[in-house]
Protein backbone atom coordinates (compact mmCIF):
# COMPACT_ATOMS: atom_id res chain seq x y z
CA UNK A 1 0.00 0.00 0.00
CA UNK A 2 1.43 3.41 -0.95
CA UNK A 3 2.72 5.68 1.83
CA UNK A 4 0.28 8.63 1.65
CA UNK A 5 2.27 10.90 3.93
CA UNK A 6 5.46 10.33 1.90
CA UNK A 7 3.62 11.17 -1.33
CA UNK A 8 2.25 14.38 0.20
CA UNK A 9 5.75 15.44 1.32
CA UNK A 10 7.13 14.75 -2.19
CA UNK A 11 4.38 16.80 -3.82
CA UNK A 12 5.03 19.67 -1.40
CA UNK A 13 8.77 19.60 -2.20
CA UNK A 14 8.07 19.54 -5.99
CA UNK A 15 5.72 22.50 -5.69
CA UNK A 16 8.44 24.46 -3.88
CA UNK A 17 10.98 23.58 -6.61
CA UNK A 18 8.57 24.70 -9.35
CA UNK A 19 7.92 27.99 -7.52
CA UNK A 20 11.64 28.69 -7.15
CA UNK A 21 12.26 27.83 -10.81
CA UNK A 22 9.51 30.19 -11.95
CA UNK A 23 11.00 33.02 -9.88
CA UNK A 24 14.45 32.37 -11.38
CA UNK A 25 13.14 32.37 -14.96
CA UNK A 26 11.23 35.61 -14.37
CA UNK A 27 14.35 37.25 -12.93
CA UNK A 28 16.54 36.18 -15.90
CA UNK A 29 13.91 37.36 -18.40
CA UNK A 30 13.65 40.74 -16.66
CA UNK A 31 17.39 41.39 -16.79
CA UNK A 32 17.64 40.12 -20.39
CA UNK A 33 14.99 42.57 -21.51
CA UNK A 34 16.80 45.39 -19.78
CA UNK A 35 19.96 44.56 -21.75
CA UNK A 36 18.28 45.50 -25.08
CA UNK A 37 20.04 48.53 -26.49
CA UNK A 38 18.20 51.80 -27.29
CA UNK A 39 19.01 51.24 -30.99
CA UNK A 40 17.29 47.84 -30.95
CA UNK A 41 14.20 49.32 -29.31
CA UNK A 42 14.10 52.17 -31.85
CA UNK A 43 14.41 49.67 -34.69
CA UNK A 44 11.43 47.69 -33.41
CA UNK A 45 9.35 50.83 -32.94
CA UNK A 46 10.10 52.08 -36.45
CA UNK A 47 9.14 48.85 -38.25
CA UNK A 48 6.30 49.28 -40.74
CA UNK A 49 4.17 46.36 -41.91
CA UNK A 50 3.81 47.50 -45.52
CA UNK A 51 6.68 49.67 -46.91
CA UNK A 52 6.04 52.06 -49.78
CA UNK A 53 6.68 50.04 -53.01
CA UNK A 54 8.02 53.18 -54.70
CA UNK A 55 10.58 53.90 -51.99
CA UNK A 56 14.11 53.62 -53.37
CA UNK A 57 16.36 51.45 -51.24
CA UNK A 58 20.06 50.78 -51.32
CA UNK A 59 22.27 48.24 -49.56
CA UNK A 60 24.77 50.93 -48.56
CA UNK A 61 24.61 54.62 -47.66
CA UNK A 62 20.82 54.79 -47.20
CA UNK A 63 20.95 58.58 -46.98
CA UNK A 64 23.05 59.04 -50.12
CA UNK A 65 22.57 62.03 -52.39
CA UNK A 66 22.10 59.78 -55.42
CA UNK A 67 19.24 57.97 -53.72
CA UNK A 68 17.52 61.24 -52.85
CA UNK A 69 17.98 62.52 -56.39
CA UNK A 70 16.48 59.39 -57.94
CA UNK A 71 13.57 59.42 -55.53
CA UNK A 72 12.77 63.01 -56.47
CA UNK A 73 12.86 62.17 -60.18
CA UNK A 74 10.61 59.10 -59.90
CA UNK A 75 7.98 60.77 -57.74
CA UNK A 76 7.28 63.19 -60.58
CA UNK A 77 6.35 60.40 -63.01
CA UNK A 78 3.09 58.53 -63.49
CA UNK A 79 2.86 54.78 -63.95
CA UNK A 80 4.83 51.82 -62.61
CA UNK A 81 8.63 51.90 -62.63
CA UNK A 82 10.77 48.92 -61.64
CA UNK A 83 14.39 49.96 -61.48
CA UNK A 84 17.77 48.55 -60.52
CA UNK A 85 20.91 50.65 -60.77
CA UNK A 86 24.12 49.01 -59.61
CA UNK A 87 27.55 50.60 -59.54
CA UNK A 88 29.79 47.74 -60.63
CA UNK A 89 32.87 49.29 -59.03
CA UNK A 90 31.42 49.84 -55.54
CA UNK A 91 28.58 47.27 -55.69
CA UNK A 92 26.19 49.94 -54.43
CA UNK A 93 22.59 49.25 -55.47
CA UNK A 94 19.59 51.55 -55.82
CA UNK A 95 16.20 50.03 -56.60
CA UNK A 96 12.47 50.49 -56.91
CA UNK A 97 10.25 47.40 -57.04
CA UNK A 98 13.23 45.26 -57.97
CA UNK A 99 11.42 41.97 -57.28
CA UNK A 100 8.08 42.92 -58.78
CA UNK A 101 7.17 40.71 -61.74
CA UNK A 102 6.29 42.49 -64.96
CA UNK A 103 5.73 41.37 -68.57
CA UNK A 104 9.22 41.30 -70.02
CA UNK A 105 8.43 42.28 -73.61
CA UNK A 106 11.67 41.60 -75.53
CA UNK A 107 13.81 41.54 -72.39
CA UNK A 108 13.15 37.77 -72.34
CA UNK A 109 15.52 37.55 -75.31
CA UNK A 110 18.39 38.04 -72.85
CA UNK A 111 17.40 34.72 -71.27
CA UNK A 112 17.20 33.01 -74.67
CA UNK A 113 20.65 34.36 -75.57
CA UNK A 114 22.10 33.14 -72.26
CA UNK A 115 20.79 29.61 -72.76
CA UNK A 116 21.80 29.58 -76.44
CA UNK A 117 25.42 30.26 -75.50
CA UNK A 118 25.23 27.54 -72.90
CA UNK A 119 24.02 25.13 -75.63
CA UNK A 120 26.83 26.30 -77.94
CA UNK A 121 29.36 25.73 -75.16
CA UNK A 122 28.08 22.18 -74.64
CA UNK A 123 27.97 21.39 -78.35
CA UNK A 124 24.17 21.09 -78.39
CA UNK A 125 24.07 23.87 -81.00
CA UNK A 126 26.51 24.97 -83.69
CA UNK A 127 26.95 28.56 -84.79
CA UNK A 128 26.70 27.56 -88.45
CA UNK A 129 23.63 25.38 -87.86
CA UNK A 130 20.72 26.39 -90.13
CA UNK A 131 17.41 27.12 -88.40
CA UNK A 132 13.90 26.89 -89.88
CA UNK A 133 13.94 30.57 -90.90
CA UNK A 134 16.98 29.95 -93.10
CA UNK A 135 19.38 31.76 -90.74
CA UNK A 136 22.34 30.26 -88.95
CA UNK A 137 22.25 30.16 -85.16
CA UNK A 138 24.92 32.87 -85.10
CA UNK A 139 22.91 35.17 -87.38
CA UNK A 140 19.66 34.50 -85.53
CA UNK A 141 21.32 35.48 -82.25
CA UNK A 142 22.63 38.67 -83.81
CA UNK A 143 19.23 39.68 -85.19
CA UNK A 144 17.39 38.71 -82.00
CA UNK A 145 19.52 41.09 -79.94
CA UNK A 146 20.59 43.93 -82.25
CA UNK A 147 17.27 44.54 -84.03
CA UNK A 148 15.03 42.54 -81.64
CA UNK A 149 13.86 40.19 -84.38
CA UNK A 150 10.90 38.25 -82.96
CA UNK A 151 10.98 35.38 -85.45
CA UNK A 152 14.61 34.54 -84.66
CA UNK A 153 13.88 34.73 -80.92
CA UNK A 154 10.89 32.38 -81.13
CA UNK A 155 12.70 29.85 -83.32
CA UNK A 156 15.71 29.80 -80.99
CA UNK A 157 13.49 29.50 -77.93
CA UNK A 158 11.56 26.61 -79.49
CA UNK A 159 14.81 24.93 -80.47
CA UNK A 160 16.18 25.24 -76.94
CA UNK A 161 12.87 24.55 -75.22
CA UNK A 162 11.07 27.17 -73.11
CA UNK A 163 11.08 24.90 -70.07
CA UNK A 164 14.81 24.20 -70.52
CA UNK A 165 15.57 27.92 -70.61
CA UNK A 166 13.57 28.45 -67.42
CA UNK A 167 15.29 25.55 -65.66
CA UNK A 168 18.74 26.68 -66.79
CA UNK A 169 18.28 30.20 -65.40
CA UNK A 170 17.03 28.84 -62.07
CA UNK A 171 19.93 26.40 -61.84
CA UNK A 172 22.29 29.32 -62.48
CA UNK A 173 20.69 31.30 -59.66
CA UNK A 174 19.04 33.85 -61.95
CA UNK A 175 15.56 33.80 -60.42
CA UNK A 176 12.75 36.10 -61.52
CA UNK A 177 12.45 35.20 -65.19
CA UNK A 178 9.41 33.08 -66.11
CA UNK A 179 9.15 32.09 -69.76
CA UNK A 180 6.34 29.62 -69.15
CA UNK A 181 3.55 32.22 -68.75
CA UNK A 182 0.78 31.55 -71.27
CA UNK A 183 0.44 35.10 -72.60
CA UNK A 184 3.79 36.87 -72.10
CA UNK A 185 7.08 35.96 -70.40
CA UNK A 186 7.77 37.78 -67.13
CA UNK A 187 10.85 39.13 -65.45
CA UNK A 188 11.94 41.36 -62.60
CA UNK A 189 14.39 44.23 -62.59
CA UNK A 190 16.58 42.27 -60.16
CA UNK A 191 16.71 39.14 -62.35
CA UNK A 192 17.54 41.21 -65.41
CA UNK A 193 20.30 43.03 -63.54
CA UNK A 194 21.72 39.73 -62.23
CA UNK A 195 21.94 38.30 -65.75
CA UNK A 196 23.65 41.44 -67.07
CA UNK A 197 26.12 41.45 -64.20
CA UNK A 198 27.16 37.88 -65.02
CA UNK A 199 27.92 38.98 -68.56
CA UNK A 200 29.93 41.95 -67.25
CA UNK A 201 31.86 39.77 -64.76
CA UNK A 202 32.50 37.20 -67.52
CA UNK A 203 30.79 34.44 -65.52
CA UNK A 204 27.84 33.92 -67.91
CA UNK A 205 28.52 30.38 -69.23
CA UNK A 206 32.24 31.16 -69.77
CA UNK A 207 34.54 34.14 -70.22
CA UNK A 208 34.45 33.73 -74.02
CA UNK A 209 30.67 33.33 -74.12
CA UNK A 210 30.30 36.40 -71.89
CA UNK A 211 32.47 38.46 -74.24
CA UNK A 212 30.41 37.40 -77.25
CA UNK A 213 27.13 38.20 -75.49
CA UNK A 214 28.51 41.59 -74.53
CA UNK A 215 29.49 42.29 -78.15
CA UNK A 216 25.94 41.54 -79.28
CA UNK A 217 24.51 43.92 -76.69
CA UNK A 218 27.01 46.62 -77.65
CA UNK A 219 25.82 46.30 -81.27
CA UNK A 220 22.21 47.16 -80.27
CA UNK A 221 20.62 49.33 -82.96
CA UNK A 222 17.69 50.65 -80.90
CA UNK A 223 19.34 53.47 -79.00
CA UNK A 224 16.44 55.78 -78.19
CA UNK A 225 16.47 55.21 -74.41
CA UNK A 226 19.51 54.56 -72.19
CA UNK A 227 22.16 55.90 -74.61
CA UNK A 228 20.00 58.67 -76.06
CA UNK A 229 21.27 61.60 -73.95
CA UNK A 230 24.66 60.20 -72.95
CA UNK A 231 27.93 61.44 -74.49
CA UNK A 232 28.53 59.75 -77.87
CA UNK A 233 31.80 58.17 -76.70
CA UNK A 234 30.10 56.26 -73.85
CA UNK A 235 29.52 52.59 -74.66
CA UNK A 236 26.21 50.98 -73.67
CA UNK A 237 25.50 47.25 -73.96
CA UNK A 238 21.73 46.95 -73.69
CA UNK A 239 18.43 45.37 -74.75
CA UNK A 240 15.11 47.16 -75.22
CA UNK A 241 11.57 45.85 -74.89
CA UNK A 242 8.16 47.06 -76.10
CA UNK A 243 4.70 45.56 -75.60
CA UNK A 244 1.34 47.33 -75.19
CA UNK A 245 1.92 49.90 -72.41
CA UNK A 246 5.28 48.43 -71.43
CA UNK A 247 8.54 50.10 -72.41
CA UNK A 248 11.81 48.72 -71.09
CA UNK A 249 15.55 49.12 -71.45
CA UNK A 250 18.25 47.24 -69.58
CA UNK A 251 21.97 47.43 -70.02
CA UNK A 252 25.52 48.02 -68.88
CA UNK A 253 26.91 51.55 -69.14
CA UNK A 254 30.68 51.92 -69.43
CA UNK A 255 31.45 55.33 -67.98
CA UNK A 256 34.77 57.07 -67.55
CA UNK A 257 34.68 56.86 -63.76
CA UNK A 258 32.34 53.93 -63.16
CA UNK A 259 30.63 51.09 -64.98
CA UNK A 260 27.09 50.41 -63.88
CA UNK A 261 23.98 48.39 -64.65
CA UNK A 262 20.84 50.33 -65.51
CA UNK A 263 17.54 48.41 -65.65
CA UNK A 264 14.37 50.40 -66.26
CA UNK A 265 11.10 48.45 -66.69
CA UNK A 266 7.93 50.51 -67.09
CA UNK A 267 4.18 50.35 -67.50
CA UNK A 268 2.68 53.76 -68.16
CA UNK A 269 -0.65 55.17 -69.40
CA UNK A 270 1.22 57.00 -72.17
CA UNK A 271 4.01 54.59 -73.17
CA UNK A 272 5.52 57.08 -75.62
CA UNK A 273 6.53 59.20 -72.62
CA UNK A 274 8.63 56.31 -71.28
CA UNK A 275 11.28 56.85 -73.97
CA UNK A 276 11.94 60.34 -72.64
CA UNK A 277 11.66 59.28 -68.99
CA UNK A 278 14.19 56.48 -69.42
CA UNK A 279 16.57 58.74 -71.35
CA UNK A 280 16.30 61.50 -68.73
CA UNK A 281 16.87 59.18 -65.78
CA UNK A 282 19.75 57.54 -67.64
CA UNK A 283 21.39 60.95 -68.05
CA UNK A 284 20.69 61.88 -64.42
CA UNK A 285 22.22 58.62 -63.21
CA UNK A 286 25.25 58.99 -65.46
CA UNK A 287 25.94 62.53 -64.25
CA UNK A 288 25.50 61.53 -60.61
CA UNK A 289 27.87 58.53 -60.82
CA UNK A 290 30.44 60.26 -63.00
CA UNK A 291 30.47 63.50 -60.97
CA UNK A 292 29.39 62.62 -57.42
CA UNK A 293 30.87 65.78 -55.93
CA UNK A 294 28.34 67.94 -57.78
CA UNK A 295 25.55 66.45 -55.62
CA UNK A 296 27.10 67.45 -52.30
Amino acid sequence: MPNINKIKRTIKRNRLKILLLAIAVSTITFFSLNEISPNQIATEQNKTPSPNPNQITTITEPDSNIQNLLQTEIQQLTGTYNIVIKDLKTNQIYSIGQNQKIPSASIYKLAVMYKAFDALEKGELKKNQILSNGLTVEKALEQMITISDNESALILAEKLGWKNINYFLQSEGVTGFNLMIKDYPETTARATADLLERIYRKTAVSAQASREMLELLLAQQKNDRIPSLLPPNIKVAHKTGELDNFRHDAGIVFGKRSDYIFVFLTETPVPEDAYTNIANLSKTTFDALENPNTLK
